[in-house]
């Protein structure tokens, strides 16, 4: 099991380098990332934009031999041509377009990259507490707002298959609320107590999975062990599951800037893995996301 983006690298580059399609490969920062996934021998760059714009800022690297190819498309046809190159193999970045032009394209029905499953944001962290490091899954924190129990099991599915790929084959899976009981007046609670019910039954399979739990009790033995908690989930959870958008937002900026845990994101559900990094990203989360897009596509 890959327990830190360091193994995952590693792990990466025996496996030949993979096309990085960036829609907009204007953007420096997103460059900076295929660049250093090249050199550590896992990606090649294909720069979808304005060939003049592209062409000047390629000026500031020395050695452009991570770039395979530069495609031509002008601001209204670059996130198309990007989904459309993204086909003939790779994993999709966001690069100089507005997030809203590229999922139209990603989501059109006839040309983009849909499939029957729904498209969730996995927010993978790696948690260094008690000096053991250990990749950890949080979702949705970036698409579905507000998900109904239907959807929180996609969500609990494409989380666990991501899991998979990244070599953990039982991934314990929390459904995190407020409390650890089940309380009518909170439907996170009732969703959760549903959900791992479902698990327990097998309806939901090649995890195990508990809730609802408090933040404490999924990820602490002590906290877990104090409130009298016995789960094969509490105190050691894989995969992080929040009740909306809301909490997975919150959640996940707290881990990168207060916390400093190193972390990727990417939207699964889609045909290949896209990663629609946030302007504020800097160029070693989107680095971390496309080592993560190429582990779940493979």
């Amino acid at each position: 099991m890959i327990k830190s983006f360091e193994e995952l690298f590693l792990h990466l580059k025996s496996k030949g380098r993979k096309r990085i399609v960036v829609a907009g490969g204007e953007d420096i920062e997103a460059v900076k990332a295929v660049k250093k996934s090249y050199d550590y021998g896992f990606g090649k760059g294909v720069l979808v934009g304005n060939e003049e714009k592209v062409e000047e800022m390629l000026k500031q690297f020395p050695d452009k031999d991570f770039i395979e190819e530069i495609v031509p498309a002008n601001e209204q046809e670059k996130g198309y041509v990007a989904v459309q190159e993204v086909k003939n193999g790779g994993v999709l970045l966001k690069g100089q377009i507005k997030t809203a032009h590229l999922l139209k394209a990603v989501l059109d029905k006839e040309n983009g990259l849909r499939t029957d499953r729904i498209i969730s944001d996995v927010f993978v962290f790696e948690d260094t507490r008690d000096n053991d490091k250990k990749l950890v899954l949080m979702s949705d924190g970036g698409v579905n707002i507000n998900p109904d129990i239907n959807a929180l099991i996609a969500i609990v599915e494409n989380s666990v298959e991501v899991a998979h790929k990244l070599g953990n084959e039982n991934p314990r899976v929390a459904m995190l609320a407020a409390v650890e009981v089940v309380n009518p007046k909170m439907e996170e609670t009732m969703n959760a107590a549903m959900i791992a019910q479902m698990n327990r039954r097998k309806q939901i399979k090649r995890c195990i999975i508990d809730g609802p739990l408090a933040l404490d009790n999924a990820i602490s033995q002590y906290a877990a062990n104090k409130k009298g908690i016995q789960s094969e989930v509490a105190g050691k959870a894989d995969i992080l599951i929040v009740p909306n958008i809301v909490a997975g937002n919150i959640f996940g900026k707290a881990l990168e800037y207060y916390a400093n845990f190193k972390n990727a994101h990417i939207i699964v559900g889609t045909k290949v893995p896209v990663m629609i990094p946030s302007r504020a990203d800097k160029s070693n989360v989107k680095f971390n996301s496309i080592a993560l897009a190429i582990a779940s596509k493979n």
